[in-house]
């Protein structure tokens, strides 16, 4: 399953699902809105997401999945995978 961000939808940007080939995308609104939303939900967005990417991958060249439009797959749009990850700072080996 190949998963991406898009640069829209706000600052962790919107979850697609991308075809095996990488011509073919679709959002996955219904499912998970980010990609951090996913890994939070995983055991249930994970077996909707894999579906979503069997569709894409096995509709031929299908219109709408799920109601959500399929549409060229453009790397130029797309976001880091997680534009706001968590981050750990550790202090403590720093001498003053």
């Amino acid at each position: 399953m190949k998963l991406a961000s898009l640069k829209e939808g706000g600052r962790d940007g919107t979850l697609i699902v991308v075809s095996r080939d990488l011509t073919r995308v679709v959002r996955v609104s219904d499912t998970a809105r980010t990609l951090q939303n996913a890994l939070e939900n995983w055991s249930d967005a994970a077996p909707r997401l894999n579906r979503v990417y069997e569709l894409l991958n096995d509709a031929g060249k299908a219109q709408t999945i799920n109601g959500e439009a399929v549409f060229a797959f453009d790397p130029m749009a797309l976001a880091a995978p997680l534009p706001r990850t968590y981050e750990f700072v550790d202090g403590s080996a720093y001498l003053p």
